[in-house]
């Protein structure tokens, strides 16, 4: 930014000694002789510095630096005069003057360093006033916000207070009397008669209390003229102990929950019941709720496997992807010193052909050829090119491996390669198992097609899998520095059934689970690892839906074999 210096002085000696002497710095100067416009020019251009004189033509003796003091007190401004009395500069440091210099001036480095300590002070003082103004506008907006909130929030502390006032006096009206009780409660003799009933039940059924007393219990509350086969108080009257009922009844709201207490004599006979009728809607519905959250969890657990591999599969491709690359980008370079070498032997041939071949032109040649190192390039180049089809191969056996293992199946069994579903799942699961686990197959090349759901089964392996390695990861650590765990799967046939084994070198399933393994969300994994679904979606898979057989055989420390049966018919 450039600052801008005024310099209002009827002595031209003045204004060019101050000029030259500030030449080098990038300044804008403002000149004048006229003290009228000297004060035009510094309420048009605010400038930083001032250098002026006591006296100017067209105003009174320290008239300007009087009006720039009221308007601007804290610019900076230097007097350079020829009247140096003691009562001229008193008079001028009064009215705020930064510096007053004697005429001529005696030292110009001094007068230099003053000027930039003038211009420093104006930066400064401007950006204090600047920092000032904004925290003071700061400081009023956060004000004024808290004034709103506190305000807003005395208005709710009064509006709570006030419904408070109103809850607890509703609430001690409520619990004054039975009716305060939101069931529907009725007291009936041996005869199924109400004796007495409180507002909710009579609101049920649509009469007063006084109305309801005297009448059969079922009629009001049933419907029917004789109590139904479920009501609880006729059970009660012969197992002589409360009884209860979950039904669903329009008339009493829809799903509710009956239940008989015994109301006995002094002597401890049985002379009629209380009878309790809860509203139970809430609950029936979020049990519904619960239950189809849990059904679509299970449909979702598969998607959400794959989902949980995808980043151990994109590294998986991510791998000969790099390299293959790498081998491109060698290539390339390769190819492209080559070409200057084979641009170099058109010149020998060239030559040669014109019976110019000279030193020279050998010598070139021979050192293009030593330059590209052509017995480097030859060796490499073949290497790059396998690598790079390796690569691709590699990539190419996964993408299949994924697309086998999402491609949707079908709601009904058709026979299939138990041992591909293996493959395909191990390949997929690779990012899981290879960094902790070994993988050994042991798989019956003779099993024939088993009749299954071919993606289903595949989840169940998945699960099995990706357990086993957890299990191995536990016992030896996620990154083992030493030797690696084993996870072993193996398919024979045993007369009509196909068996899967699966065998991890974990640390086993601890024995309070044992009775739990298969139960939905149980899980011996830490949380946020595991949502205790795998296990209970793989027996869903093979016994309800297979009619197989899944069970498992562990030893603590030392690992666990699950063992799956599917029928081959």
């Amino acid at each position: 930014m450039e600052e801008k210096i005024l310099v209002a002085h009827d002595d031209n000696t003045v204004c060019s000694a101050v000029q030259a002497c500030l030449k080098d710095h990038n300044y804008v100067f403002l000149k004048t002789d006229n003290g009228n416009e000297a004060w035009k020019l510094f309420q048009e251009h605010h400038p930083d510095l001032v250098i002026t004189d006591v006296r100017i033509p067209g105003m009174a003796k320290f008239e300007l630096l009087d009006k720039i003091y009221v308007n601007f007190p804290h610019l900076p401004v230097i007097i350079i005069s020829g009247h140096k009395t003691t009562d001229d500069i008193v008079h001028g440091f009064e009215r705020g003057a930064f510096e007053y210099i004697g005429k001529p001036i005696q030292n110009l480095a001094i007068f230099k360093y003053t000027v930039k300590k003038a211009i420093r002070y104006s930066y400064l003082v401007q950006h204090n006033l600047n920092y000032i103004e904004n925290l003071e506008q700061l400081i009023f907006e956060k004000t004024t916000e808290l004034q709103k909130q506190n305000q807003k929030l005395r208005e709710e502390i009064k509006e709570r207070e006030r419904v408070q006032k109103l809850i607890e006096h509703a609430k001690r009206e409520w619990e004054s009397t039975i009716d305060a009780i939101p069931d529907m409660i009725a007291l009936i003799d041996r005869d199924y008669t109400i004796l007495r009933l409180n507002m909710a039940m009579a609101a049920a059924i649509g009469m007063s209390p006084r109305e309801a007393v005297g009448k059969r219990c079922y009629r009001l509350l049933y419907g029917t003229e004789k109590p139904p086969e479920y009501c609880p108080f006729t059970r009660l009257l012969e197992e002589e102990k409360a009884c209860s009922v979950e039904v669903y009844e329009e008339r009493l709201g829809g799903h509710v929950e009956i239940r008989a207490v015994p109301y006995r004599n002094k002597e401890g006979a049985i002379v009629g019941a209380v009878y309790i009728i809860r509203d139970i809607n809430r609950r029936i519905l979020a049990e519904q709720e619960r239950e189809r959250i849990q059904s679509q969890a299970l449909q979702k657990h598969k998607l959400e496997s794959v989902g949980q591999l995808a980043a151990g599969i994109a590294h998986e491709i991510n791998t000969p992807t790099q390299y293959v690359g790498t081998n491109i980008d060698f290539l390339d370079e390769a190819f492209s010193d080559i070409g200057e070498l084979i641009s170099q032997f058109k010149k020998f041939l060239d030559a040669a052909s014109k019976g110019s071949l000279s030193p020279k032109l050998i010598e070139e040649t021979k050192n293009s050829l030593e330059e590209i190192d052509w017995d480097y390039l030859e060796e490499e180049i073949p290497l790059a090119l396998g690598q790079s089809r390796d690569g691709v191969k590699r990539v190419t056996s996964i993408v299949r491996a994924m697309k086998d293992f999402s491609h949707p199946g079908g709601s009904e069994k058709e026979p299939a390669d138990i041992n591909k579903i293996i493959q395909t799942t191990i390949t997929i699961a690779r990012n899981e198992w290879k960094y902790v686990a070994d993988m050994k197959l042991e798989l019956d090349s003779s099993l024939p097609p088993v009749p299954c759901l071919p993606d289903e089964m595949g989840q169940v392996f998945l699960n099995i899998i990706v357990n086993a390695a957890h299990a191995i990861g536990e016992k030896i650590g996620s990154n083992p520095e030493g030797e690696k765990g084993t996870i072993t799967v193996a398919t024979s046939r045993d007369d009509q059934w196909a068996v899967i084994t699966i065998a991890d070198t974990g640390k086993g399933i601890p024995e309070y689970a044992w009775e739990k393994v298969f139960e939905p969300f149980f899980t011996t994994k830490d949380v946020g690892r595991g949502t205790g679904q795998g296990l209970a979606i793989a027996r869903n898979v093979v016994v309800d839906k297979h009619g197989g057989v899944i069970d498992f055989d562990t030893v603590p420390g030392r690992g666990t074999t699950f063992i799956i049966k599917l029928p081959l018919k």
